[in-house]
Formats: C-alpha cells, sequence, structure tokens
C-alpha cells in the first residue's frame, strides 16, 4: 500500500464510526495520542484508518500507513517494516538498517522532531508497537499513531503501561457491527450497483443479509458474488447455504463465494492467498499462463467478486479473512505434514533442508 492515498472499498454504515475515531485522535490536540481500533477481522478497522489516514495526513510533516503488519513481520521480519516507515519519513528508497535495535535508534532520530501520522494495520503483538512506535517520547508535538488490531490484549497491555503519569494509548474503540439498514444498503451496493434491491429481490435480499451477522466484509463478497445473477433458484440456494452456518463462523460463509469458482479460479486464489499477497502480479502471470489458466480473465473475475484487489501499481492483495480462509483450503486434503503450498519460511526451510520437496508442494 502506498503512503499517499488511499482507496476505500466501502464506506456503507461507516460515517458514524469514523466520527467516533475523530473524537479520540482530536486533531487540535497538542500532545502525542496513541488510537487502537479493535475487533474481529471484516468489521470494518483498516477502512475507518484509511478514511482518517486519507483525511487528515496533509496536517502532518510526515506520514506512514504500515498495512498488514502481522503478515508483513511474518514474511519479511520487524525490520522491513521499520525500514519502510523510514522510507516514508525520510522520503527515500535508501534506507540501510541492519537489525531492529538499530532501526528502533533510527526511528528515535528521525520522528523526534516532527509531527508524524502513523497507521500500524492489523497488529497482534506489543513488540510490533515498541519496535516501530515504541513510546510517546519518540514523537513530535501533535504526532498521532493509530493501531488496528484483532487482539484486543494487545490494547490492554499498552493502555497499562505509563510513562510519567501518561498513558500510552489514549483512545481505544471497537467498531460496531452494521445494523440491518446499513447492511442491506452495503448488500445492495455490491449485488445491484444501488441502495435498494431492484423488484422481485427484496424479499430474498433481506433474507441474505440477515444472515451476515452485521460484517462488512461478508456482505460485500457475498453481494459481489451475486452482481448479474438472475437465476432465482441460485439466490435461494446461496440463502439457504447461508443460512444453516453458525454466525460467528465466517469463514465458512466467505467459503461459499470460494466454492462455485473454476478450477482455474481455485488454483490462482489459493496462489494468492498463499503466495502472492504484496507481489507484483507480473511474474506469477507468466506461472499461471503456463499453466493454461487464462491469468488475466481470472483475475478479473476475482476482483469482481471481491476475492482479491488489484493496486494500481499491479500489487496483489487479499483481506486477512480471506487470505486465511484461502490458506485453511490449501492444507485441506494435504498429501503431506506440509500441504501443497508453503507460505512460512521456517516451514520452507525445513522442507528444502530436510529433503522433503515434492512435486506438489509450491514455495
Amino acid at each position: 500500500m502506498q503512503n499517499n492515498k488511499h482507496e476505500v472499498s466501502f464506506l456503507v454504515g461507516m460515517p458514524s464510526r469514523i466520527e467516533k475515531v475523530e473524537k479520540l485522535l482530536n486533531i487540535h490536540y497538542d500532545g502525542i495520542r496513541f488510537i487502537g481500533i479493535h475487533g474481529m477481522g471484516g468489521l470494518g478497522k483498516t477502512t475507518i484508518a484509511e478514511v482518517i489516514y486519507n483525511k487528515y495526513q496533509h496536517h502532518f510533516e510526515c506520514h506512514s500507513f504500515l498495512l498488514d503488519v502481522r503478515e508483513t513481520e511474518s514474511r519479511n521480519g520487524i525490520v522491513h517494516l521499520q525500514k519502510q516507515l523510514l522510507s516514508a519519513i525520510l522520503k527515500t528508497r535508501t534506507i540501510h538498517v541492519n537489525d531492529y535495535k538499530g532501526g528502533i535508534r533510527q526511528i528515535k532520530g528521525v520522528v523526534g522532531r516532527k509531527k508524524v501520522l502513523i497507521v500500524l494495520d492489523d497488529v497482534n503483538d506489543k513488540s510490533q508497537i515498541e519496535r516501530i512506535a515504541g513510546s510517546w517520547e519518540w514523537f513530535g508535538a501533535r504526532s498521532r499513531i493509530i493501531i488496528t488490531t484483532r487482539n484486543k490484549e494487545v490494547m490492554r497491555a499498552l493502555e497499562s503501561t505509563t510513562e510519567e503519569g501518561h498513558p500510552k494509548v489514549y483512545g481505544n474503540y471497537q467498531p460496531d457491527y452494521l445494523d440491518h439498514v446499513e447492511s442491506l444498503e452495503l448488500f445492495c451496493e455490491h449485488a445491484f450497483k444501488r441502495k435498494s434491491p431492484p423488484e422481485g429481490y427484496d424479499i430474498i435480499s433481506k433474507n441474505i443479509v440477515s444472515t451476515a451477522a452485521g460484517l462488512p466484509l461478508v456482505l460485500v463478497v457475498t453481494g459481489s458474488s451475486l452482481s448479474g445473477e438472475t437465476d432465482e433458484e441460485l439466490w435461494d440456494e446461496r440463502f439457504k447455504e447461508l443460512k444453516n452456518i453458525p454466525a460467528e463462523e465466517v469463514q465458512k460463509k466467505l467459503r461459499s463465494s470460494y466454492d462455485p469458482l473454476s478450477a482455474a479460479q481455485k488454483e490462482i486464489f489459493l496462489d494468492i492467498a498463499c503466495l502472492f499477497i504484496g507481489k507484483d502480479k507480473t511474474n506469477p502471470c507468466y506461472m499461471w499462463d503456463g499453466c493454461g489458466f487464462y491469468p488475466r480473465n481470472v483475475l478479473n473475475i476475482l476482483v469482481c467478486k471481491s476475492l482479491i484487489t488489484i493496486g494500481d501499481d499491479n500489487i496483489l492483495g487479499m483481506h486477512d479473512q480471506l487470505r486465511d480462509l484461502g490458506r485453511h483450503i490449501a492444507c485441506e486434503g494435504k498429501l503431506d505434514e506440509w500441504g501443497s503450498r508453503l507460505w512460512d519460511w521456517d516451514k520452507a526451510f525445513k522442507v528444502y533442508r530436510t529433503g522433503e520437496v515434492k512435486n506438489t508442494i509450491l514455495f
């Protein structure tokens, strides 16, 4: 994700939630504020952070949006994230950091005199905050640090830590689920490209929306998967399928948009989920071409179904709930201990070192 304007995928029901975070942000307060946004995946935390970032970044000397901290650290390490932050603040791609302690020293030296806006998206461990934006003392006056996380304990750990009487996290917000009216509008925006159902689709639309438990991601993916479909039996089938899944099992609801995909579409979806998030689509397309998957058409279909995103810079993306779903599916019916695709570098190295590489495994 670039450090300038961020594309926001959906805003239905978001204004009131964004307003609550704006109050916590208190842009005119002279002090330094850490703001936490927490809740389950698919609830709209990143969307709220993106809107705030886009709206207020021009108020700051420097700004950086570090997307998907959890996944990026897992793949590339904490130093990579520190370098991303330094690159945004110093406005240069040439950044040298030997280890995370050196990264901390450089960040403190750079941001200490600046008014900065930093978003740390999808943090899952307190240490990530400590090594990227560790203390209010690091930053210049009026700086703001926004943290999104699924793990409320991360916020509690920070709230319990004070420095000179100042809590690290000055505000903590958990977005509400969408109500039925908001849910219906969001579903219709993606299913019909309008705010309400057309004639003949009112009842079935409301029935489907009632199964989504107010989760924006489920509504977007389900609506997109039905966009353009006129077969009434298919709509009824989708409703019955969703109705029989417990509301808390979000991944199973999202799976209903994966199952109807063609074999090639499934393979490319799983490849992206396991291996190519945050990567340029060019090289994977060569591979998929060689497999006879017609990737450009498939990628367009996956984008239309809201299963993946492709940035202006050709970077492949996917919501973390969909990523986790894909990785779970990739391990189903596996032929060995590791499954068909390896995305964890430690496991990949173990397979390579022990000579367990098989034709069914992709690195």
